[in-house]
């Protein structure tokens, strides 16, 4: 079958839309990606940051890992990236009570880590919930985030390993999140399967929660995964134009007659077949005219979380073994911190090591409006609190800010996107995916596999199933 010949525009320089394109270009389709960042990667982008005395840092957006169990899509990222690869080795824990705690949580570490007090609170709120849930004395539903890991593992470790850090991280009560949050993020299913697969893992069958090997670049951080994809693109015919975000979106009727472009690349572009992956709600947005007054009330009830990035440049080797770490408690404003020399080495210059520690906020709130100072004072303070980082470690500071950092999965999330998806089903030759397409939260290796499925639909002239990627209750941390 010869492929298609109309061209093809791809919006947005993520790993999604950028798989979709590389797919698209080595089969001769001509294609261009729009993306509005002058650097490729989209959260998955990487950059260097060049110390006064010449050594180098590179850093992501907060930690990443590749991993899937699929060997082919394994291989395809491995094709992309060449001989720029390593298998790094994930170790993530959460600082609690002056300790530190594995996550995914292992029952050896919680039973010699947990104060005794608490220990005994979590098995007898634990026995005490699966009494009532089996015997019908309570109904506890699954509808929202607490609910559903209660039910599961008690009210003590819920409050201590869940629910605190949940309501900091989302900025909102765990009760007015979907249990599709929870179901997505914890595939240990309770606190007893939790024992029984910390204490005895059948080799080919563990859970992606507690893999361990990842895949990660040598050098260049994860961004060098979209940065070849860009150049392979480009080898292929095909266009990748950085800064250079649509503006309008022109539509008559059902079909999508151009995208109008800011930029270097300011212009108007007629459309043939659009492939987006941008934020579904800026899509919506976008379009020229607009869609009614009941699909655009309903995209302006769904959010996203933004993350205020700030990053400290040490003076010394390592601060931690760990990939991340989660800081759960109250009185600390970071929720997560990440080092990226243990990603790879190279990450960073010998005998000097840098981390990335993350707020969450919402665009235009008083952490996001936050000036850079102040956020690294912060952010060095907390590191001082829980006993990681001196102040007089510290070389230098600075910012990064993220909008459209996780989709916000509140109790209503599901209704009000039913309108935008129905509303963008109907036109006829545009195709939204992605994690930002689809307001969905998923992993790396599901953004690949989605890009890579759109484009095959549109070669093969079927429904490669982009949109069933990562809807599977399944951990995608």
């Amino acid at each position: 079958m010869s492929p298609p010949n109309q061209k093809v525009a791809v919006l947005g320089a993520g790993l999604a839309g950028l798989s979709c394109a590389f797919e698209l270009a080595r089969k001769g389709v001509p294609v261009t990606v729009f993306e509005k960042d002058p650097f490729p990667g989209g959260m998955a982008a990487s950059f260097t940051y060049e110390a006064p005395g010449g050594e180098e840092f590179v850093y992501d957006f907060g930690p990443h890992r590749f991993h899937t169990k699929d060997d082919a899509l394994r291989a395809h990222v491995e094709e992309i990236l060449g001989d720029n690869k390593r298998t790094a080795q994930r170790l993530s824990r959460i600082h609690l009570f002056g300790k530190f705690f594995d996550y995914p949580l292992k029952a050896r570490n919680v039973l010699a880590s947990l104060p005794p007090h608490l220990l005994f609170r979590a098995f007898l709120d634990y026995f005490w919930i699966r009494f009532k849930v089996r015997t019908g004395l309570s109904r506890i539903s699954d509808d929202n985030f607490e609910d559903w890991v209660v039910k599961r593992f008690g009210k003590t470790l819920y409050r201590i390993f869940f629910g605190t850090y949940t309501a900091k991280a989302w900025g909102m009560s765990p009760r007015d999140i979907s249990a599709d949050w929870a179901a997505q993020r914890i595939t240990l299913l309770s606190l007893w399967d939790t024992v029984k697969k910390t204490l005895s893992r059948k080799k080919g069958n563990t859970p992606r929660t507690l893999v361990t090997e990842f895949l990660y670049p040598e050098t260049g951080g994860i961004g060098a995964i979209a940065r070849a994809y860009a150049d392979k693109i480009r080898e292929a015919g095909g266009e990748v134009l950085l800064g250079a975000p649509v503006t309008r979106i022109e539509r008559e009727g059902s079909l999508v007659k151009a995208l109008h472009t800011g930029g270097e690349s300011a212009g108007t572009f007629p459309a043939g077949r659009v492939l987006s992956t941008i934020p579904i709600t800026t899509l919506v947005n976008l379009l020229d005219p607009p869609p009614g007054e009941d699909v655009l009330e309903a995209c302006s009830n769904l959010h996203y979380i933004g993350i205020v990035f700030v990053y400290l440049v040490l003076n010394k080797p390592s601060v931690s073994p760990d990939s991340w770490i989660y800081l759960p408690e109250k009185h600390l404003t970071v929720h997560r911190i990440s080092e990226f020399r243990n990603f790879s080495p190279r990450n960073a210059p010998p005998g000097k090591t840098m981390i990335c520690t993350e707020i969450t906020c919402r665009k235009g709130d008083d952490v996001w409006n936050m000036d850079a100072e102040s956020a690294i004072q912060v952010a060095v303070k907390d590191m001082e609190t829980v006993g990681l980082v001196k102040k007089e470690d510290v070389l230098d500071g600075f910012v990064r800010k993220m909008t459209h950092a996780y989709p916000v999965y509140d109790l209503h999330y599901k209704e009000n996107l039913a309108p935008l998806r129905a509303f963008l089903a109907g036109l006829e030759n545009l195709e939204t995916g992605g994690r930002q397409g689809l307001f969905r939260y998923n992993n790396m290796d599901q953004s690949v596999e989605m890009g890579r499925r759109m484009a095959w639909a549109y070669l093969e002239g079927r429904d490669a199933g982009h949109a069933d990627v990562a809807t599977g209750k399944e951990y995608f941390g």
